[in-house]
């Protein structure tokens, strides 16, 4: 069970990943522009994270989680591939559909 968070969430990348390949929408279309808007929502979320830890709102179920912190008990390494598959998503799923109503082939 330790591992299972991780692992769905490295193969839902991995998903991401395929689809973005197949039909060139993010990383496969614009990697520079792709990668800044990525770092840059993941900071403003991973901050977001630190104060939602600092004042108690968020907390983690350590039986989930490998074991590997970013600082605290409750930012552990996977907060980084969920922030990561939530922005890259958002990306792939917003250019899909701008395509899709502009008609452009996919």
């Amino acid at each position: 069970m330790k591992y299972a968070y991780l692992t769905i969430l490295i193969i839902s990348i991995c998903g991401l990943l395929a689809t973005d390949y197949k039909y060139k929408l993010v990383f496969y279309d614009k990697p520079r522009v792709a990668a800044r808007s990525i770092i840059t929502m993941m900071a403003i979320l991973l901050f977001i994270d630190v104060i939602g830890i600092n004042w108690q709102i968020f907390s983690t179920n350590q039986s989930f989680v490998v074991g590997l912190n970013l600082g605290s008990p409750n930012l552990p390494i996977e907060e980084i591939f969920f922030l990561f598959l939530l922005c890259y998503s958002v990306l792939v799923i917003y250019n899909f559909a701008d395509r899709r109503i502009n008609h452009v082939k996919l």
